[in-house]
């Protein structure tokens, strides 16, 4: 051998044949497409960095297990303080947590009011969520609810998100 290199040997890659399963590729994180080098699994340096990372929730994460408890714990205050509000002012209290959670004053009573867990309970859930532990009551995500789709017409994540716009009395024709 004198060193020399068989350039017809090394040829770019032209077309998808040389990799068939290049067009098939996902990223395991997101679920993009990959484009680029055919050994490539994530679709952004970003992905790649967030899948290493471990999951954040209640029973991983003690941090995680402390906000949750502070999330229940203040929607079953809100509940508390919404039942024992003379029922001919309830709907003032709803208006003014609603109006609170739209002027992006307080994130939290925007993921209370807008919680699934909390608007759709399970059987197994209703004691810790509800007030007095009694079925006759709803919890405030879903007395929020109730109110949204009663005077707004619309969800209420699209409402105390501000993806809705407010009617112009407060009444919807």
């Amino acid at each position: 051998m004198d060193g020399s290199i068989e350039w017809e040997k090394f040829h770019p890659i032209e077309d998808g044949n040389d990799f068939p399963n290049s067009k098939d590729r996902r990223c395991p994180r997101c679920g993009t497409p990959v484009s680029g080098r055919p050994n490539k699994i994530y679709c952004s340096g970003n992905c790649r960095k967030r899948h290493k990372e471990g999951k954040r929730n209640a029973a991983l994460s003690m941090a995680k297990r402390r906000e949750n408890a502070e999330l229940y714990d203040r929607a079953k205050r809100l509940a508390e303080m919404l039942y024992l509000t003379p029922p001919m002012e309830r709907l003032g209290f709803m208006k003014d947590l609603i109006d609170v959670a739209r002027a992006e004053q307080d994130a939290q009573l925007r993921d209370i009011l807008s919680n699934q867990t909390l608007i759709k309970l399970n059987w197994s859930d209703k004691q810790k969520y509800l007030h007095r532990n009694c079925s006759d009551y709803c919890t405030i995500s879903q007395a929020a609810s109730n109110y949204c789709k009663r005077f707004w017409r619309a969800n209420v994540r699209d409402v105390v998100y501000g993806r809705t716009p407010e009617p112009p009395t407060g009444l919807v024709k």
